[in-house]
């Protein structure tokens, strides 16, 4: 069991650098302000790597959400009717200004994958139509894409995208190499779900606008990992969720439309605000809890307080530095450029194959870590291997690597 994480973050860093070499010293990010786990809503007992899933929270915003909520409960039609486009635009305006988005142009959904499937609801195919991604697609949208193109009598079609991956010449030359005079719309992840790899989605965009063909970027993980301004991608759509690592409360996202196509998309619930415009349609889309909306702001704000720079740095670095620890520890390939020029504040890593005649598939060796070590890290299969995801985020510390990668180790020597 980790107990005494409350207290002592620096001192923990301290106390592990001191026991490393100089090449991990020279990777190695100092602690931020307020990263002791006594400022999160994270239980202290067990090792949490996994805040690409569904992020955490600070206490500080898990107490504004709270407070919106009392407010909302108790004058519902003065929060919910009259003050609610008032409430929903300062929310936006503070977002909006954080990631380089027009008021306009942008409105709240859930997550990444319910604004995916507004876009593709409101658009049209037709049997010759085409929708083309890459293998590393996340499977709620793979699912997305399938349902409604073939529905249509359309067509699907992944590219593969080889993993690892040595450069993001790989994922332009595939892409490119995949668009047919039938493709209708291209789909592609900013920061990959299962790979934790950044797409070169700028260089996408060129091409895609070259060939008249429109784009969707999935950048679910992309909000708060990377200095972001979606506007000048140049893509058709885009998404983030905000509750990953912006750290808003869960149920916090956005879909952000061009100018050409604004008035084309319309949320998965159509109400009361039909063809009124992108922004106003998104703004009601039925009764719903707005309170992680409205929290997101002071999310960003307080993260502000520390430094975004800061902190994606620190996140970057310290990903950075795990992956080469774990690849050192089990004997196992860097998944993409060993400068680290392809990731965020994630990495993926290979499972040592020993571990696939321990157990039974990829979930059952993620369950011991939980059940047995309280390490939280996902495992899965992907690509008839398996693979073992890290995040980093400034509540984490290099103990928490050391510990999962000596596990593993342990694992991999009893199977």
């Amino acid at each position: 069991m980790i107990c005494g994480r409350h207290e002592g973050e620096f001192n923990r860093y301290a106390n592990f650098m001191t026991t490393q070499s100089m090449p991990d010293l020279l990777d190695l990010p100092e602690p931020l302000p307020l990263s002791s786990l006594k400022h999160w809503t994270l239980d202290p007992t067990y090792i949490f790597l996994n805040h690409g899933s569904f992020g955490a929270r600070p206490k500080a915003i898990a107490s504004a959400q709270n407070r919106w909520r009392d407010e909302i409960n108790a004058r519902p039609i003065e929060m919910l009717d009259r003050k609610l486009k008032g409430l929903l635009e300062e929310a936006k305006s503070t977002i909006g200004g954080f990631l380089s988005m027009t008021s306009e142009n942008f409105g709240f959904v859930t997550n990444a994958t319910g604004a995916v499937n507004a876009v593709l609801r409101s658009m049209r195919f037709e049997p010759f139509d085409e929708i083309l991604t890459t293998n590393h697609v996340y499977n709620a949208v793979r699912n997305s894409m399938r349902h409604l193109i073939e529905r249509a009598g359309g067509t699907y079609h992944e590219v593969n995208v080889s993993f690892p991956i040595k450069s993001p010449d790989q994922v332009v030359e595939a892409l490119e190499g995949g668009i047919t005079q039938s493709t209708k719309l291209v789909i592609v992840d900013h920061i990959t779900s299962p790979t934790a790899i950044v797409f070169p989605v700028d260089r996408i965009a060129t091409i895609c606008k070259a060939r008249g063909i429109e784009l969707m970027i999935d950048g679910a993980h992309a909000p708060g990992m990377l200095d972001l301004d979606v506007e000048s991608i140049g893509a058709t759509y885009y998404t983030g969720n905000l509750h990953k690592w912006v750290c808003a409360p869960i149920g916090a996202a956005f879909l952000w439309v061009s100018n050409e196509k604004r008035e084309n998309i319309h949320p998965t619930t159509i109400s009361h605000n039909l063809d009124q415009g992108l922004a106003s349609e998104f703004a009601w889309q039925g009764t719903r809890d707005i309170s992680p909306w409205l929290s997101s702001k002071e999310a960003i704000e307080w993260m502000a307080d520390i430094g975004w720079s800061r902190v994606r740095a620190h996140n970057h670095a310290l990903a950075h530095w795990a992956r080469h620890l774990l690849s050192e520890k089990w004997n196992v390939e860097l998944t993409s450029p060993e400068d680290g020029s392809m990731i965020g504040s994630m990495a993926t890593m290979p499972v040592p194959e020993a571990l696939y005649r321990a157990y039974d598939d990829a979930e059952q060796l993620r369950d011991v870590l939980y059940y047995e070590h309280r390490i939280e890290v996902p495992v899965m299969e992907w690509n008839e291997r398996w693979w073992l995801r890290v995040s980093c985020q400034m509540y984490n510390t290099p103990d928490d690597y050391q510990k999962l990668g000596d596990v593993l180790t342990r694992l991999v020597e009893k199977a």
